[in-house]
């Protein structure tokens, strides 16, 4: 290649764009023209580095083993900061098809710029460029470790009810099954109803139970999406209360709603829905007989608030913290020793990020608890 092709070719590359003509030709005048054939090494790992390279035309890769750094093609530089430090090469450089590169060496570099700062400025700017792309990778790297250990910490939480909280009520179901089978005419009336409501409150659990993990299933894999309508939220909330107002009776709760002008709300119903299935039973849960239960619902400017408080057991600041943490494995019996997974609020609070709110909670121990979510006005 003629110089002055060499000098237009140098342009191109960022290094030296910065540098005048008169330096352009003394650097292409000192470029050494190689052709590297296919699968030939460039440059090994752990050698002493003394030169740079441009690659004229071509392709290689830059790579340990055959773990592969990156690839490089026409224009591309590699080992530049080799002009400045000689130290061993962190990488090896191997042919991938017949390559031709220039090279230049350390020596003749020293040389040239002793009194021009353009180059190694350029080398410098290149450098910072690099250094914020590795910041940036470690950062990503970071983010995808913490996100697998959250991953991890999901899967085992989510084996966990697999195993334990879907297999215990159905061998106690079994085992109330086989009990009224054998048994029934040995027992006496008194025995056989406490039975038959055992029964029916653990398949009620386990229905809800099946549900909440299988929506949260869903979710997890990308396959719920929201699809949100326009509804009031008051008819949604007293259709829930209404389902609820057995449970809150048999624990002898006052379970009080007194629904608003209508709150219109853009969300999808069948998620709120079944957010204010898993707030209201956990209220009803956590209370204790004679206590309340109580579902308001405000406006402001762009959103509905729905508040369900009750003045049950309350929570500690501790648990607080690990409430819509799934990985930290907490749950807690009720009033009446209901058993529950803790994966029910962490799927409200999912479900209404999902449809562009916020769920909150206030508590304290002994006094009772208040959550709170939001949804975008219709």
């Amino acid at each position: 290649m003629e110089i002055s092709e060499r000098v237009r070719f140098l342009k191109e590359v960022s290094i030296f764009s910065e540098s005048p003509d008169y330096l352009l030709f003394q650097i292409a005048e000192n470029l050494i023209e190689i052709d590297v054939p296919e699968g030939d090494h460039i440059v090994l790992k752990g050698e002493l580095g003394d030169s740079m390279y441009i690659l004229i035309e071509g392709r290689v890769k830059v790579h340990d083993g055959d773990h592969i750094f990156s690839v490089l093609k026409k224009g591309n530089v590699f080992g530049k900061y080799y002009l400045i430090d000689r130290k061993e090469r962190s990488a090896t450089v191997t042919a991938l098809m017949t390559s031709r590169l220039f090279m230049f060496h350390q020596d003749i570099f020293y040389e040239i710029t002793k009194n021009e700062s353009t180059v190694v400025k350029g080398i410098l700017k290149a450098l910072v460029g690099r250094l914020r792309d590795m910041n940036i990778a470690e950062e990503q790297l970071e983010l995808q470790k913490k996100e697998l250990i959250d991953l991890n910490a999901t899967k085992d939480k989510f084996f966990s009810i697999i195993a334990h909280d879907l297999r215990s009520p159905i061998t106690t179901l079994i085992s109330l099954s086989e009990l009224l089978k054998t048994d029934f005419d040995l027992l006496t009336p008194t025995q056989q109803t406490e039975i038959l409501n055992s029964l029916s409150d653990l398949s009620k659990n386990y229905l809800k139970l099946l549900d909440n993990l299988l929506q949260w299933a869903r979710m997890q894999t990308g396959r719920l999406k929201p699809e949100p309508e326009k509804f009031v939220i008051d008819v949604i909330i007293g259709e829930v209360v209404q389902f609820y107002k057995i449970y809150a009776s048999e624990k002898q709760i006052n379970l009080e709603f007194k629904p608003s002008p209508g709150y219109e709300v853009y969300a999808d119903k069948n998620m709120i829905k079944t957010v204010l299935r898993n707030l209201i039973s956990n209220a009803i849960k956590y209370t204790a007989p004679g206590g309340i239960v109580n579902i308001e619902t405000n406006d402001s400017d762009k959103i509905v608030e729905v508040i369900v408080k009750d003045d049950g057991v309350g929570i500690t600041p501790e648990i607080l913290e690990k409430l819509f943490h799934l990985d930290q494995g907490y749950t807690t019996r009720g009033t009446a020793n209901e058993k529950g997974t803790g994966l029910g609020l962490i799927l409200c609070k999912e479900f209404i990020e999902k449809n562009r709110g916020k769920l909150s909670v206030e508590s304290e121990r002994g006094i009772g608890s208040k959550f709170h979510f939001t949804l975008p006005k219709a």
